[in-house]
């Protein structure tokens, strides 16, 4: 075999270009996908057969997982606003928390800027703690940002004020502006690269899908208030949230876990969570 055929057999791409090539091994499954799923319908939860992308759906509970976590470690933070303009298909996660805007000492990068443009930086590396949060490796938001057209950061910690855009699947990037501000907010807005999903936009079945996540995670973490353009979304315990799938149910509640249980005609069937991520497939804490 010549060189240049042996060349050609063996690439060395950067990070991002091996994202985008192989996106399965980053965020799933970017083809449109069959199911039957449990949806709103403005008064409670019904099966309902859809077509929704995998992929892109990762993208959106990438960002918002940021913030659920981050109320975990941060309690004033206690407000989650997602915001859809169907104009120009943005998508918008904003919480009342706030990135330091200072320079890391050692990357010599704005840590807003380091966290969302580079794959395995974040805060979730201290396997010491508690694991009570989604996030575990680092690379979630940066993904975001690389499978996006446009990806803006907005940060302020009460003293300074961060914004920077990416464009081009992070490809370029704008001189991040520092401006001094009282205010402590994070607000990630995206428009996603919707030719690599197959996709012409954000469709009803999408947004259904956003906002039953948004209600899943209002339902998981009550100290939350959560709104979806102007719909806002509270509950107070975990049994109102489980009686919008049946009406009566026996319910308790520990320290580390919420429960509760109702007849069903269609044999058993469990909807769990665990850190507020639904574990559609059940696992030990279902089984015991």
């Amino acid at each position: 075999m010549k060189s240049a055929e042996i060349s050609k057999k063996y690439e060395l791409l950067d990070e991002i270009e091996h994202v985008l090539k192989r996106p399965g091994m980053y965020i799933g499954s970017t083809k449109p996908h069959d199911s039957t799923e449990y949806l709103f319908n403005g008064q409670k939860f019904e099966k309902e057969a859809i077509q929704y992308n995998p992929g892109f759906l990762k993208l959106f509970d990438e960002i918002v997982s940021n913030s659920v976590d981050e109320s975990k470690r941060n309690p004033n933070l206690n407000q989650i606003v997602v915001t859809y303009n169907e104009k120009n298909q943005e998508i918008s996660i904003w919480d009342n928390g706030g990135i330091p805007v200072i320079i890391h000492d050692a990357q010599k990068q704005w840590i807003p800027e380091m966290i969302f443009s580079n794959l395995r930086a974040g805060s979730n590396f201290n396997d010491a703690e508690s694991r009570t949060v989604a996030g575990t490796n680092g690379v979630g938001s940066t993904l975001t940002n690389i499978f996006s057209k446009k990806f803006t950061i907005q940060t302020a910690d009460g003293k300074n004020q961060f914004t920077q855009t990416f464009t081009e699947n992070m490809g370029k990037r704008t001189e991040p502006k520092i401006q001094k501000s009282n205010k402590k907010f994070t607000e990630i807005s995206f428009i996603a690269d919707f030719e690599r999903f197959g996709m012409n936009g954000v469709d009803e079945s999408h947004i259904n899908m956003i906002r039953k996540r948004l209600i899943d995670i209002a339902a998981c973490n009550p100290n939350l208030k959560v709104q979806f353009n102007k719909e806002k979304v509270k509950f107070r315990t975990f049994k109102e949230y489980a009686e919008l799938f049946v009406e009566s149910t026996f319910y308790e509640r520990s320290e580390n876990w919420e429960l509760a249980i109702a007849p069903t005609n269609g044999g058993f069937q469990a909807i769990s969570f665990v850190n507020s991520v639904e574990t559609k497939d059940g696992g030990t804490h279902v089984n015991y």
